[in-house]
């Protein structure tokens, strides 16, 4: 398992331990605000690391699917996460979230 920076960890901690409706740019913003000169591409990045170490999957989940209800897609480097984690949702929060009854349709 590869090692993740302190800030990282403590953002994905951070954002884990949310209950409100955060989105995507809230995680980018703190991502900023932790880390000068951090993008989104670092934050997808993040993001992938921690769905791979299969840690802070609310935060993963919601990043991915606030991204997806923002442009009606995820860019190239996040929709093999993307697909992992529509494919293990329910039915009903695939609906809730207007995606297709199928992974292989989102994507």
């Amino acid at each position: 398992m590869p090692h993740m920076a302190p800030y990282k960890l403590k953002l994905l901690d951070e954002f884990e331990d949310r209950n409100d409706l955060w989105t995507f740019a809230d995680f980018e913003s703190r991502l900023t605000a932790l880390w000068r000169g951090a993008t989104y591409h670092d934050a997808k990045s993040i993001i992938n690391a921690a769905h791979q170490e299969q840690r802070w999957p609310r935060t993963v989940k919601r990043y991915l699917l606030t991204n997806y209800q923002a442009f009606g897609n995820v860019s190239a480097e996040l929709e093999r996460t993307f697909a992992e984690v529509v494919k293990a949702m329910e039915a009903q929060e695939r609906a809730q979230w207007g995606l297709q009854p199928a992974a292989s349709s989102v994507v």
